[in-house]
């Protein structure tokens, strides 16, 4: 932990990524962590979806030690991705542009125009980027 100062918190569904840098040594970061895990994962689903929390791994063992990648998959993944600096930060989004994973991911010409307005109207509706990054700045600070 002590090289880890700095978390890079990806929030991705379909082809959309938004990225935050936040300090590692906040108080209570892996509670914080937890919180954000859930206030994501309420906004993604669907109203009628009811499911347990996923955290990567049963809650009292998630994120224990933030010295590695924490990958949540639920709708949409939430990668919490530990860095030595702000710059390593910034590296790691990179790889998270959106419009370069969307023509990566998604051929476009090849997608059928309703299942590509289906997926833009998803995107659209759970993972606004002011929406998410609202849910992250009201549990932490962001660089």
């Amino acid at each position: 932990m002590e090289n880890v100062k700095y978390i890079l918190i990806v929030s991705q569904y379909y082809y959309s990524h938004h990225c935050f840098a936040v300090s590692a040594t906040e108080d209570n970061f892996r509670e914080k962590a937890l919180t954000l895990i859930e206030k994501l994962e309420d906004y993604k689903r669907s109203e009628d979806d009811q499911r347990e929390y996923s955290y990567g791994y049963p809650r009292d063992e998630a994120y224990t030690n933030i010295s590695f990648r924490w990958n949540v998959n639920d709708v949409g993944d939430i990668y919490f991705i530990p860095c030595q600096s702000v710059l390593a930060a910034l590296n790691n989004a990179a790889e998270y542009n959106s419009e370069l994973q969307y023509v990566k991911k998604f051929n476009v010409r090849g997608m059928p125009k309703k299942r590509l307005a289906q997926i833009e109207a998803a995107v659209s509706k759970h993972h606004r980027y002011c929406d998410i990054r609202d849910i992250v700045e009201s549990i932490f600070e962001i660089l």
